[in-house]
Formats: C-alpha cells, structure tokens, sequence
C-alpha cells in the first residue's frame, strides 16, 4: 500500500473541503424557491467552480500517487540491483540468465548487456500481456533457482519479502519450465556456429597472419526465430577465451570441446525436446573447404564419432550474409524458386559440374541459372570431381546466386564418388536433400564404410537460406 506523504495528504484535505463545500452548496439551492432564480444562478455558478476545482485536485492526487507508486517501484529495482551489482564472480552466470529468460519472450531488447541495471531496465520494457508475471518475475524466478551463493539467496529472499509478498518463486520456475518443456517437445532447435575474418585482429598481428573468430547461438525453435527473430541466446559471453580471435588452427584444436559444450547446453535448456538440434555453420568463403562435418565429438570412440553421424549439418557462405552482398535479389529468386521444387529430384534442378569446368563455370552458370527466367528449373549444382580450389567454385556460385551446392571433399578410388553422389541425388527429393545426406553420414558409423569406399566421410552440404540469418546480422 501506497504511503500518505505530506503534499499528498495537503491535497487530500483540499480535495475533502472542496466537497464539503460542494455539499453545501447543493444544499442550499435544495432549500431554494422556484422563484429565486438569481439565487439559484449564483448558487449554481460557484458550484461549476468547485466542480472544476475538486477535479483539478483528483488530478493532482492522481500525479502524486503515481510519484509515490514510481518512487515505490524505483526502490524496489533499486534494491535489487544493489543486491546483484556487487555479485561480480556471479556476474557471467547473470548475464546467462538473462539470455535464457529473454528466449521465451517475443520481442526486440538488447541481448549483449553487461550490468545488472542494464538487465532490469530492458527487462522492465516487456510487457506482460496475459501472463501472470512479468519477464523480470522470470528473472527472478530463475536466480532462485541457478544461483548457490547462500548471502545473494538470503538477500533475494528478504527483498522478495517485502516487495512481492504474495509469490512463491521456486514453484514460479516449476510452472514457467513445465509450460516451456511442453512447448519445446516438438519444436526443431539449432545451433549457430560462425567464423569470422577478425581484420582488426590480423591486421595487428606481428606475423602477418589471419586470425578468426567463433560465435555461437542457441535456437530454441527454427520456426519461431524465423518468424519473431526471438527464441536465441549466445552460447559464448562476449570477451570470453574462446570468443577471443585466435588462428585457424588454434580455433580448430579447440573445436570437440567447444562442440560438446554447445551440445549439452542445448540438452540442458531443451529437455523433454524430441529432435536433435540442427547445426548451421557459417564460413568465410576462404574456409569452404573445412569438413564440418567431420569435426569430432569424441575421437577416442571406437568407430570414432563425428558431429555429421547423428546432426543435419548446413554450411553457409558468411560472405553472403554480411550486408555487402551484391547478387542478393538472384539469390532470393532462385531460393522462391527452389520451394516451389522441393518435390521434384535432385538430378532435375540441378547442373553437374566438372573440376576442369572451373575456368569456363561463370558461363557455364549464366548459361544455366537465369535468375530471371520462369523458364529454368535449376536452383542448385554438384560437383561430380573433388573441386581443386573450392574458393574459386564458390566466388563463381555467389556470383549467379545458386543457393544450393553439394560437392565431395575426397576422390574415392575407381571413381566411385561420381556413381555414389549421382545414387544419391537420383533417389532424392530436393526438399530432402539435407536428410539424405545426414543418412549418408550416418551409415559411416558402420566399419565396413570407410573413407576409402564411402562419400558419407566426405560430403559437403551448401544450403544457403536468405532468411535465415545467424542472430548477429539477423
């Protein structure tokens, strides 16, 4: 309950002998005869007066609780930030926090914020609609329930004492996790992995060489990012070890571990989720090449055990996702394209590609494609020999707008990568392209598949979406 302050009980005064002189008034021209008519006039003239006044003083109280409630509120964040600013060693696990608790609200605030006033107040722009708490309730909820360190615990607790009295925050979390676990069963996460040129960092390096940085994002749901661009947090703090820029091969060497990590923090946040989550990779056009495929997720395993066997793995040019990306208008139209093909097979929208193609591809491309034409139905190329120089391949795909491309990374002996890859796109469905390649992948578990005999070690999958933005140029 709102306190009486002095200028708010002042006003209430005013405001009670203004009605008492409105009563007063009414009474008197109750007691009037019908033929005091300028009795009556005046009466009724200071009476429109104090009509105005008391609504002038209503008014005025209205401004003065609304201080008071504001000021109530105020303390409230206050409090609470004064119990978080000083947890500095909780600060990361904060901040995550935060991220998990903007997954499940649809709208547009800052996701990167590095101080607990910053939290609340961005937390405080959402609106609650017809929920029974807010996003900071959440908040709150879930600091109960992540944070170990007992004087934060004591400190959030006698805070919620005297602030919300009426909540009880563990079975809050109980009830926001069991909605949120319903939800999830059936929804498709992701994972979001991008490498970047750091020019800043290359361009300072004593050795000339080109360093790179990773980042990473969770997806709740794909369809619901696609739609809301909501649902999503980062999977590395920003500044932290491996956010920081690096060399490829020290980016690399880190890569199974940095995987795995990505991997349970998903199983975490999405239990009771009944699909595995899709990996979305995207590269520079200089790292095309990488076998993403193939990165290990444990190489001590006996068959080894690789990200490709059990994960739909995408590659994405970064180059087309910066802004700066020329060709975008053909690239959508051949992507409109290519869903209005999804039921058709592979081999009859797509144009095979030799290596000794790659001087003539551009006109071998123009000739094909034709962004503009109703008439072509090509919307994507494979590459029947392993291509010498994949950055070239690629700068030419860019430049006509492909969104599609599948190559091998590895000429098997006898030539049987050209009779393999051609058995597979032949028995393919566009639309399920990225399955059967996931299913090619997978039957290199097996030990009699190997990568001598086998283009499941060695297929790599372009499949460019133009509205499927990683959350940072999203």
């Amino acid at each position: 309950m709102v306190s009486i302050n002095p200028k708010l009980k002042y006003l209430q005064g005013q405001l009670d002998a203004l009605e008492k002189n409105q009563q007063e008034l009414e009474n008197q021209i109750g007691t009037l005869l019908p033929s005091q008519i300028l009795e009556r006039n005046a009466l009724e003239n200071q009476l429109y007066i104090i009509f105005d006044n008391i609504e002038k003083e209503k008014q005025e109280i209205q401004k003065e609780q609304k201080k008071c409630r504001d000021k109530l509120v105020q303390k409230k964040f206050d409090e609470l930030i004064e119990i978080l600013q000083p947890a500095e060693s909780l600060r990361a696990q904060i901040q995550q926090i935060y991220q998990n608790t903007l997954l499940h609200w649809p709208v547009k605030v800052k996701q990167n914020v590095d101080d607990v006033q910053s939290i609340v107040n961005e937390l405080n722009k959402i609106a609650q609609g017809s929920l029974t708490y807010s996003a900071l309730d959440e908040f709150i909820a879930n600091l109960f329930h992540e944070i170990s360190d007992d004087n934060v615990v004591n400190d959030l607790t006698q805070w919620g004492q005297e602030y919300c009295q009426s909540r009880d925050w563990l079975s809050l979390y109980k009830q926001i996790q069991e909605s949120q676990n319903k939800r999830l069963e059936n929804a498709q996460p992701a994972i979001f992995i991008t490498i970047t040129r750091s020019d800043e960092a290359s361009t300072q390096s004593q050795d000339g060489e080109t360093y790179y940085q990773l980042e990473s994002w969770l997806i709740e749901d794909i369809d619901t990012y696609q739609t809301k661009k909501t649902g999503f947090y980062s999977l590395l703090a920003a500044g932290c070890q491996d956010n920081i820029p690096c060399l490829l091969e020290n980016l690399l060497q880190n890569i199974t571990r940095l995987l795995n990590g990505f991997i349970t923090e998903q199983l975490k946040h999405c239990q009771g989720c009944e699909n595995y989550p899709q990996i979305h990779v995207f590269l520079p056009i200089e790292l095309m090449h990488l076998g993403v495929d193939a990165w290990s997720l444990d190489p001590t395993s006996k068959p080894p055990e690789y990200l490709g066997h059990d994960y739909l793995v995408f590659i994405h040019c970064g180059n087309r996702y910066d802004g700066t990306y020329r060709k975008e208008p053909s690239w959508r139209k051949i992507w409109k394209r290519q869903q209005a093909l999804l039921q058709d097979f592979v081999l009859n929208v797509f144009i095979a590609v030799h290596d000794s193609d790659i001087n003539n591809l551009r006109d071998i491309l123009d000739d094909y494609v034709k962004p503009e034409s109703a008439d072509s139905k090509v919307v994507g190329l494979y590459v029947t020999d392993v291509p010498i120089d994949v950055k070239r391949l690629l700068e030419d795909v860019l430049d006509v707008g492909l969104p599609i491309s599948i190559w091998c990374r590895k000429d098997l002996p006898d030539k049987s990568h050209k009779t393999q890859i051609e058995d597979l796109l032949k028995a393919s469905y566009l639309g399920d392209l990225p399955t059967k390649v996931k299913e090619k992948r997978h039957e290199t578990r097996k030990t009699k598949n190997t990568e001598v005999n086998h283009i499941g070690h060695h297929l790599s999958l372009l499949w460019d979406d133009p509205h499927f933005y990683p959350p940072k140029s999203a």
